[in-house]
């Protein structure tokens, strides 16, 4: 499984499983929530409010180009492109 490396504002990472994503959503508190096909899903929680649909250049767009890269593939993890906001925390919500 490939990972997409995303950037919190202390120079450290968190790692977001590549694979198997359903769908992207943005969420009202600064965040973004990736549900997966398992049924798995992933909060992010940003610093500000992601830039999301505005165009090619916005913080979404950002994240599923590194996905897409990623493929599924097997690697160390890629960053995507610098987003505009920094990574709080994530947190893995409960499978239903």
């Amino acid at each position: 499984m490939g990972y997409v490396k995303i950037a919190k504002a202390n120079g450290e990472f968190d790692l977001l499983p590549a694979e198997d994503i359903g769908t992207i959503n943005e969420s009202s508190d600064n965040g973004m929530t990736f549900k997966y096909v398992t049924g798995r899903e992933i909060k992010l929680t940003f610093d500000g409010r992601p830039k999301f649909n505005t165009g090619i250049n916005s913080d979404d767009q950002k994240i599923i180009r590194a996905i897409e890269k990623m493929n599924g593939a097997s690697a160390p993890g890629i960053f995507p492109e610098a987003l505009s906001v920094s990574l709080l925390s994530s947190t893995n919500l409960a499978i239903t």
